[in-house]
């Protein structure tokens, strides 16, 4: 079996990506490695065509920015509390892409991260992050699914 001693376990803080970040964070322990958390803030649109002015976006991706670190911190404090070596990391940009620009450049040897199980409509509407992390990744990924 594979060594995995960088892990990357992409977060959204929903509790599917939260039974991914306990998976990851059980590998790491396990086996020696360390874990790396990860959040990315995504572009947010603004409705300009019905003549609202939108906000600056700078300030509302500086928030965001600022309340996913501070989110991270709380998770990695309590991983760390049970001895597993982590860190945080949050960019900016598609998910997708960012997860695996991330995994790439960081010389990742495990993406561990949480599918929510959309089907139907849902998922044609709104994609699969998870599935095109898949597809396009470097390194193996670990897909969790939330039980019941």
């Amino acid at each position: 079996m594979p060594k995995f001693e960088k892990i990357l376990c992409p977060v959204d803080f929903s509790p599917d990506s939260q039974v991914a970040l306990q998976y990851a964070a059980d590998l790491a322990q396990s086996g020696g490695g360390e874990l790396t958390v990860l959040h990315v803030v995504e572009p947010i649109l603004y409705p300009v065509e019905y003549g609202m002015a939108p906000v600056p976006a700078v300030d509302l991706e500086s928030t965001a920015t600022a309340n996913a670190r501070g989110k991270l911190d709380e998770l990695v404090e309590a991983i760390v509390a049970e001895g597993v070596r982590a860190a945080t990391r949050v960019v900016f940009g598609r998910a997708d892409q960012q997860i695996c620009d991330v995994a790439r450049e960081g010389r990742f040897d495990l993406i561990v991260l949480a599918t929510h199980g959309l089907t139907g409509l849902k998922h044609l509407l709104l994609g699969s992050v998870a599935e095109r992390v898949v597809r396009h990744a470097d390194c193996p990924v670990l897909t969790v699914k939330r039980r019941g």
